[in-house]
């Protein structure tokens, strides 16, 4: 029984710990880290694999090289589906915890559960398996579905700190720059071609 499961079921809810939800969250972010090695191992793998074809001249061998490649995009975007929803999971138990330990693992975390009626629950169970919905997103449906949006401990970017949001608003601009850059380049290309 997962512990999202035995978090919402209404008879063990009221046998959940604080220190249950940090192993599931501990567990949690094993997995994830898991994940992201796999996926950055796939990742240079496919760089390698474009590089080696680039450098071939052979079309037979470059078609086996892009058959690769295909392959490896194939399986970075089924484990980037799967990172998606550990993410997704680890928010919940993340939340969870804090609810948990704000009211001394009391009333409050006990509480939301009970709030938790099956249509809530059902909702928040299919936006955590829809891999449409982005991280953010899917954090503010759950705050609202715990009752908890709007308070300043449960911001969407609390864990990150003033120092992680300056790196992700460069990557961010670097990302702009990037996407700029290539828009200007594909722009001259049919220029020059007509």
């Amino acid at each position: 029984m997962s512990i999202l499961s035995k978090l919402f079921n209404r008879k063990s809810a009221k046998k959940v710990s604080v220190e249950e939800l940090r192993l599931e969250e501990k567990k949690l972010e094993i997995r994830e880290n898991q994940s992201i090695n796999k996926i950055e191992k796939l990742d240079k793998e496919r760089q390698d694999l474009f590089n080696t074809g680039s450098k071939t001249k052979s079309p037979a061998r470059r078609r086996i090289y892009a058959r690769r490649f295909t392959e490896l995009s194939k399986r970075i975007s089924m484990l980037e589906r799967d990172l998606s929803h550990t993410i997704k999971e680890l928010m919940t138990v993340n939340r969870l915890r804090h609810i948990f330990e704000k009211e001394k693992a009391g009333p409050r975390g006990l509480k939301v559960l009970e709030n938790m009626n099956e249509e809530k629950l059902s909702n928040l169970l299919s936006m955590l398996e829809d891999d449409k919905i982005s991280e953010g997103t899917y954090v503010q449906k759950l705050d609202t579905l715990l009752g908890i949006a709007n308070e300043p401990a449960y911001e969407v970017d609390a864990g990150i700190g003033d120092e992680g949001m300056e790196v992700l608003k460069t990557w961010e601009a670097m990302d702009d720059t990037i996407d700029s850059n290539y828009v200007a380049k594909n722009k001259e290309k049919s220029s020059d071609i007509i």
